[in-house]
């Protein structure tokens, strides 16, 4: 979990109240009702160099001392010195108060900043933000900054993508359980679980946008870099012996046609259905949510605990959802589609690699 990017606010004029470098316990009860200034907003990394997924602190407070592990803002790298969590904490976002959970994390300089957890991120743009109180220390002494689902996203889509469902198109996080979404292969199907996070939209967390008309979407449709997109035509035939594969639009991207395109904040949206399917999205055909490994790794704790209540069938393993919709492309296989279509000039232009497909419904 080495540079992981994330974000915050940190205080640049002071130091934490009553601060002692000599103490482990300067993180308390007096930090409840702290003012922090939305000003100080930054983007951060956090730098777990020993890839275990924690970065510990440096007090000494029964957990492993940091080692070099620190976190770097625009204009300076520091050590974590204590961290702390502030339960019923509160920020107003254009005019509306959140309630929320703010991480604190103290440094051994004394300065020290305040983040939302990753599920606690309120739709909109941090520059909305006019307002954030800590609320009350929960009293308990961490090891460090839990950084192994900070800022990660599953396979989704942005929010604002419609989708085909039984009352017609319906934006994705709009969605609820019990709706039923209109599949390629097998008709209506019941949405069994849904889920919905938030992330900072660059690196590597940037929306993939493709182009309206490309595989017959009528606007252009974002998805996550991992989102996987059905393609046809007689080159995956000769190259693949399938009808039809998927891609992860990552390796689709020509630049063009299909680009990254990055935003300070995206909402990020998903469903399940009883097995993988493919699913129309703003005319574009892709997949529901395949719970493998990777993305049983990425949701949140809770949503993942909730998707297990409504696929009971997932506490015997991720495979005992059943597999995957159509064959997926790797890396490698997708540029040799690319390469094949160049070289054969079968599309009028390479940033076109399949032609897409509307559900034909009986």
């Amino acid at each position: 979990m080495a540079d992981v990017q994330s974000w915050g606010w940190f205080d640049y004029s002071g130091t934490w109240p009553g601060f002692n470098i000599l103490s482990g316990n300067n993180l308390d009860h007096r930090g409840d009702g702290l003012s922090v200034d939305p000003s100080g907003y930054v983007e951060i990394t956090l730098n777990d160099w020993n890839n275990d997924g924690l970065i510990y602190d440096a007090d000494i407070d029964g957990g492993p001392i940091n080692g070099g592990e620190t976190v770097t803002g625009p204009s300076m790298t520091l050590t974590p010195h204590e961290v702390a969590l502030y339960t019923g904490s509160t920020i107003v976002h254009n005019g509306t108060t959140y309630t929320v959970n703010m991480e604190v994390t103290l440094f051994t300089n004394g300065m020290y900043g305040v983040r939302l957890l990753d599920n606690e991120i309120p739709e909109g743009h941090y520059s909305g933000v006019t307002s954030i109180t800590l609320g009350t220390w929960n009293e308990v002494e961490y090891s460090g900054i839990h950084v192994s689902a900070v800022d990660q996203m599953f396979v989704c889509y942005v929010a604002g993508t419609e989708i085909e469902t039984t009352r017609g198109y319906v934006p994705v996080e709009q969605i609820k359980v019990g709706d039923f979404v209109e599949t390629l292969d097998h008709g209506p199907q019941q949405v069994r679980w849904i889920g919905s996070q938030f992330a900072i939209g660059t690196g590597k967390n940037a929306p993939i946008r493709i182009e309206a008309g490309l595989f017959d979407n009528d606007v252009p449709v974002y998805v996550s870099p991992n989102h996987r997109i059905l393609l046809h035509g007689e080159m995956v035939d000769m190259l693949f012996a399938a009808d039809e594969v998927f891609a992860p639009a990552k390796h689709l991207v020509n630049g063009t046609t299909i680009r990254s395109e990055p935003r300070a904040l995206v909402q990020y949206c998903h469903f399940a259905l009883d097995q993988h399917e493919v699913i129309m999205a703003d005319g574009m055909l892709s997949e529901s949510l395949l719970p493998g490994p990777e993305s049983l790794r990425l949701i949140r704790p809770a949503d993942r605990d909730a998707l297990f209540d409504a696929l009971p069938q997932l506490h015997a393993g991720w495979d005992a959802y059943g597999p995957s919709a159509r064959m997926c492309l790797t890396k490698r296989e997708c540029e040799l589609l690319r390469w094949a279509n160049d070289r054969e000039r079968q599309f009028e232009k390479l940033d076109s690699p399949v032609i897409g497909r509307s559900f034909e419904h009986q």
